[in-house]
């Protein structure tokens, strides 16, 4: 019996040990989409990265393994110049009434190191154990000058209604992710653009403690998605090309305590919404 434990022990001890898991390349970020911080980039081209950083995003932050289905539309302009014309633009917004400043700073002021469009919900107000959640023209999804302030979570935050409120000029770097915070030095400074579009949420009673894992369905109002086509091609129009567009829960994605934001986003929405200012841009009158 001791021979053959001996024996046992001794083949063992003769095979070969397991291979190490592979270590990330040099200046490269663990995670599922590899930010490689000599490039300050992440890994792939830019559609290639939006397809990972817009990964679908479900309850309690879980992510889909499959690379995100971009509307074709957006996925031919991601990553290149932008070709917009800024009077026409300018226009439109007059006509709006919208001020360029509530869209995160003046046109004319360029932010070249800019390449990435994060979005977020506020996932506020945070609503309990109510039954349901209120309309959308409810003054508590209105209200924007609780987010602002000198510490203002992210650059610009648009209410249901589609109203636009800066916390800070796209200009200013700004970290507002777990990753950015945690995980980039100072070499990456002005890279991520942040905007915030108000969400309430719910208490799951399935769930622990004061969580805020429910959001309404559908979760963003297409005037939030109007708003949002114009923060993207004002960003992009500063950067000089179409960012790369990224959800803030991908960016924080394996870190602990990361978040679990955009919920119910749909990017063919946001497309769509994005289609319909190019045509209005088009349909119009040269200035």
């Amino acid at each position: 019996m001791k021979l053959g434990l001996v024996i046992m022990a001794a083949l063992l001890a003769a095979q070969p040990a397991p291979a190490p898991a592979p270590a990330p390349a040099p200046g490269q970020r663990p995670g599922s989409c590899r930010f490689n911080s000599a490039a300050l980039q992440f890994r792939g081209s830019p559609v290639e990265q939006a397809q990972c950083l817009l990964r679908p995003v479900g309850k309690y932050g879980k992510l889909s393994s499959a690379p995100a289905v971009l509307p074709p539309s957006l996925a031919a302009q991601i990553g290149r110049p932008i070709d917009i014309d800024k009077m026409r633009f300018r226009g439109l917004l007059s006509a709006q009434g919208r001020d360029e400043y509530l869209l995160g700073g003046p046109l004319d002021a360029p932010i070249p190191r800019a390449r990435y469009f994060v979005i977020h919900d506020t996932s506020q107000p945070w609503l309990g154990d109510a039954a349901s959640f209120p309309p959308d023209d409810a003054p508590q999804l209105s209200e924007l000058a609780s987010y602002l302030g000198p510490e203002a979570v992210a650059h610009v935050f648009v209410n249901r209604l589609g109203e636009t409120a800066p916390g800070h000029d796209f200009a200013e770097p700004w970290r507002a992710s777990k990753f950015e915070l945690k995980s980039l030095d100072d070499a990456a400074p002005g890279l991520f653009l942040h905007v915030e579009l108000v969400q309430p949420r719910r208490r799951d009673r399935a769930g622990r403690g004061r969580n805020d894992a429910l959001a309404p369905l559908p979760g963003f109002t297409p005037a939030q998605y109007d708003a949002l086509a114009l923060l993207y091609v004002a960003a992009s129009l500063r950067c000089g090309q179409w960012l790369i567009p990224a959800f803030h829960a991908v960016l924080d994605e394996g870190m602990p305590g990361g978040h679990d934001d955009p919920q119910h986003f749909v990017l063919d929405d946001f497309a769509a919404a994005l289609d319909a200012l190019r045509q209005r841009l088009a349909d119009d009158p040269p200035p």
